[in-house]
């Protein structure tokens, strides 16, 4: 039975794109915010150098999971497709970037984590992300591995709710 003060498991989580949960998912890392420093050497103070922040950085997200057939099977391949090649259609990709900045995809595109019932117990939200990389499987007619597709994401903040 778990407490309510017990750390969190990381092995249930979704993305949410939109409405739509593309569920399934191995691995996701890369959830990181970091602040860069400036170091500055004053003048008879030989023993450390101060230290005061800069500007702030978020990390590319990068998710893994096995491919799959359905609804959600060309999802993340088509979200790359539609960024590169510039098809964004409001219809079908949750991250068209508004003309109005408040109205931001933070709303929609979110990294859930579940506990073991599948009850959301955090959400990180993505700023303004879209995908820059997506990778298919290594194909090998002798192997018996799952066939994983991995994507990776860039966003421009990110929030813990």
């Amino acid at each position: 039975m778990r407490r309510a003060d017990d750390p969190l498991l990381a092995f249930r989580f979704v993305l949410e794109l939109g409405a739509l949960q593309v569920a399934g998912f191995q691995e996701c890392t890369g959830l990181q915010l970091e602040t860069k420093t400036f170091d500055y050497a004053e003048g008879g103070r030989n023993a450390a150098m101060l230290k005061f922040p800069e500007r702030g950085a978020v990390s590319n997200i990068t998710l893994k999971r096995g491919m799959v057939n359905g609804a959600t099977g060309n999802t993340l391949f088509d979200w790359q497709r539609d960024v590169m090649t510039g098809a964004f259609d409001p219809q079908h990709n949750p991250h068209l970037r508004p003309a109005d900045a408040s109205d931001d995809v933070a709303d929609r595109l979110a990294i859930v984590l579940q506990n073991e019932q599948g009850v959301e117990v955090r959400r990180w939200r993505l700023a303004r992300a879209f995908p820059v990389k997506w990778s298919g499987p290594d194909l090998k007619s002798g192997s018996s591995a799952l066939a994983i597709e991995t994507l990776v994401i860039a966003c421009e903040g990110l929030e813990a709710a």
